[in-house]
């Protein structure tokens, strides 16, 4: 059984909405984000609304919008 070869996607980051639309218009098949209250970049400070408009953005070019989710677990190992 031969599988479909998938086409290469051009995945940017996108460290904020400036630089989303930048990648895009540029040339980038996708780009990835995250929000200031569940991204690594807490720093960034990209707000829901700000992902919102460059998911808009990019919709309009066909391109894609990956955003990103940090998830931290806790381990606790048992003592004896």
């Amino acid at each position: 059984m031969t599988k479909a070869r998938r086409p290469i996607e051009l995945l940017a980051p996108a460290k904020n909405l400036e630089c989303g639309m930048a990648a895009i218009d540029h040339g980038a098949d996708a780009v990835y984000i995250g929000a200031d209250s569940f991204g690594a970049r807490v720093s960034a400070g990209n707000t829901t609304d700000s992902i919102a408009e460059l998911c808009h953005y990019a919709h309009v070019f066909g391109a894609k919008v990956y955003v990103t989710a940090v998830s931290y677990t806790h381990l606790t190992l048992p003592t004896t």
